[in-house]
């Protein structure tokens, strides 16, 4: 019997869902990133073998430096897993046994280009149709000379095409960010590794951070109204969360302080006014304490011996930082995309 089994390719983080791991944002500048995609659900292989199948993908792409967890929507890592023979050795309990191709596929979604594919043929075999998937599966092997050689390929061709596109994909960021679409800027922009070099590569990094600066005061002019409603409703703890959320290096954060000492303040006037009518010895003058300037407390509290953290050593801590929320943000872009079906046509056409 032939059966064939395509895998075209829907990311496992649908509907927030994370199969067998959690995601991180923690991409190195020097990764590359091509997208790891396998469908969630396939006929005749359950969720959980679409799992394990995913699982190996992924394990496979970070052995040799690449970062396979949905970083871009420009270029994915697609199987077609085929079982094109099955056969059942009769016996004291039937054994199913098949014999499996499976190819990946890298591909430029947007073109349909292939950049590199490689094939295994692998077996499986156990008392049930299951079983000998699961056995296949376990088979697929994640490293070796061949496997090193497809990726290379790949990744060799990827960053020339960034090279050759550089001036293009910094114009696209551009009018993205002259349109506030900030997300999409930065999606675009992330996945480029420091491997790409030169002068190409610090320009896509200094676009990539006007990107981010503009996402952030986007973002924090919005916190900034949802707070400013929450008051009007009455709702102060709503709002001092919301707050909290605005990022330091948005420009509106001094808006935010602002704000939120207002808040802080009314808060503490009124409590004061409370105390106030309560009998005498009920412990006004501790609340007062309690209740001064946060800041100050922190201040008064701070510890002689306490070491300060060096300028350098405060810029790289932003940087990462930046760097793994911008890496939110690209995955985030990219599961928008997937939803528009761009990726399926691609992996259907082959």
């Amino acid at each position: 019997m032939k059966t064939k089994l395509y895998l075209s390719a829907l990311l496992l983080f649908l509907g927030g869902i994370f199969c067998t791991r959690a995601m991180g944002y923690d991409r190195s500048e020097d990764e590359l990133s091509i997208s790891v995609v396998v469908p969630l659900q396939m006929e005749e292989l359950t969720f959980s073998q679409v799992s394990k199948l995913e699982s190996k993908l992924l394990r496979m792409v970070s052995n040799y430096g690449i970062a396979g967890e949905g970083y871009t929507n420009k270029f994915i890592l697609y199987p077609k897993f085929e079982i094109y023979d099955h056969k059942v050795v009769e016996g004291l309990q039937n054994v199913h046994v098949i014999e499996v191709e499976l190819n990946l596929i890298v591909k430029e979604v947007k073109t349909g280009k292939v950049y590199s594919v490689f094939s295994q043929e692998i077996k499986g075999d156990g008392y049930s149709m299951k079983e000998a998937i699961d056995q296949s599966i376990s088979q697929i092997k994640t490293k070796g000379d061949d496997i090193k050689d497809f990726l290379q390929d790949a990744k060799t061709k990827i960053l020339e095409y960034y090279r050759s596109n550089c001036d293009r994909l910094y114009n696209e960021a551009s009018t993205m960010i002259d349109q506030k679409r900030y997300s999409e800027a930065i999606a675009l922009l992330y996945p480029v590794p420091k491997e790409v070099g030169g002068e190409c590569y610090a320009k896509i990094q200094r676009k990539l951070d006007q990107a981010y600066d503009g996402y952030l005061n986007k973002t924090c002019e919005k916190k900034l109204a949802s707070a400013k409603t929450e008051i009007s409703k009455d709702n102060d703890d709503a709002a001092l969360e919301i707050l909290g959320s605005i990022e330091a290096e948005s420009n509106c954060h001094t808006s935010a302080l602002k704000l939120t000492a207002s808040i802080k303040s009314r808060g503490k006037k009124n409590k004061e006014t409370s105390n106030d009518e309560e009998k005498p010895g009920t412990g006004s003058e501790t609340t007062d304490d309690v209740n001064s300037d946060s800041t100050e407390t922190i201040v008064k509290n701070r510890n002689p011996g306490d070491t300060e953290t060096t300028p350098t050593e405060t810029k790289n801590i932003s940087r990462v930082k930046r760097r793994e929320k911008m890496g939110a943000i690209a995955q985030s872009e990219f599961k928008r995309t997937r939803h528009q079906g761009e990726m399926d046509r691609a992996m259907q056409e082959g």
